[in-house]
């Protein structure tokens, strides 16, 4: 489990800063070891005390450079990484280490041996190395173009090699090809966002040419249905016309034969009239006459005055009948 969460945090440390870091050899064991001097560590394994002992490493620093170290292995070693080399039993409950000694900070690994490029109270072999246009990173600094010899891990390839050891031209040219490999992935994934949102944006273009369709069929089936109410109220309109006009033709043709009626009831007014002042005349003469011969035979008088009425009456009938047409 500490391997598995130191590892993540290295890789995520590593990648955002693009460079190899320090590491500890595939082989090694991690245990829960805690540092007792400036050169050995101990842990508590299988009921037995190990003590683990950095081979060929020594300190001959004073006690102010010792305490100085202790607090730097304190806050370096949160894990402890072994690779033995040699083991002694010293009695029944305590075993004795000799291997190279491996420490963690969360994010990078450290090999106990490189303390003497940090500490000068530390002797022992450390051999720097050409790396060009490499850059490591490591607890104790940064570097470029060289490294301490020592186990690495490459975020890029996700693979831990040994310098000098290692071929590292390979892995840095491997890290070039993953390093082109995630920007085409990234460049796949910006184009399928782009795609996506492509068919999104068609899908709603889609939706909206089909709704703007929609309303433009409705739109025609209303203007059709305006088209026919229009056709249909002009057909209306004119058989209204022509109905007008037939009804203007009777009442012009009702007006005329009204005006030649008029006109023969005037003509037939003036004939009666004449008529009936001639039927006055005589009945005025008549009236004279009775009197010069009053008592004398036949009465004209009254056979007149009948014929009078008579015609009076006819004209009166035929005015109304007239007048009832």
């Amino acid at each position: 489990m500490y391997r598995l969460v130191t590892l993540a945090l290295a890789v995520l440390a590593a990648s955002a800063a693009g460079q190899w870091v320090s590491w500890y050899p595939p082989g090694a064991l991690i245990i829960p070891a805690s540092p007792v001097n400036a050169t050995h560590f101990a842990a508590y394994l299988g009921g037995e005390t190990v003590y683990v002992k950095q081979e060929g490493l020594l300190f001959l620093g004073t006690p102010e450079e010792h305490n100085a170290v202790m607090q730097y292995l304190y806050s370096l070693c949160r894990y402890v990484a072994v690779d033995v080399k040699n083991a002694a039993q010293i009695d029944d409950y305590t075993v004795l280490w000799a291997a190279d000694v491996y420490c963690g900070n969360g994010t990078m690994w450290m090999p106990l041996r490189w303390l003497l490029l940090r500490f000068s109270a530390y002797v022992g072999p450390v051999e720097l190395v050409n790396a060009t246009n490499a850059t490591v990173q490591t607890p104790i600094g940064v570097f470029h173009n060289v490294a301490p010899a020592g186990w690495y891990y490459d975020p890029a390839t996700k693979s831990v090699f040994q310098i000098p050891q290692h071929n590292y031209s390979l892995v840095m040219e491997l890290g070039r090809l993953y390093a082109q490999l995630s920007d085409l992935k990234k460049q796949l994934q910006t184009l399928s966002q782009n795609k996506t949102a492509l068919e999104s944006a068609v899908a709603q273009l889609s939706a909206k040419i089909a709704e703007l369709e929609r309303q433009r069929k409705a739109l025609e089936d209303a203007l059709r249905a305006r088209d026919a109410q229009i056709q249909s109220l002009l057909s209306a309109l004119q058989a209204a016309k022509n109905e007008a006009d037939a009804l203007r033709r009777q009442l012009e043709a009702a007006r005329a034969e009204a005006n030649a009626l008029r006109e023969k009831v005037q003509a037939l007014n003036k004939t009666w009239a004449s008529k009936v002042e001639q039927l006055q005349l005589q009945l005025s003469q008549l009236q004279l006459q009775a009197t010069e011969e009053e008592g004398g035979g036949f009465n004209a008088l009254s056979i007149l005055l009948l014929a009078l009425g008579g015609v009076l009456v006819a004209l009166f009938v035929y005015r109304r009948k007239r007048a009832e047409e």
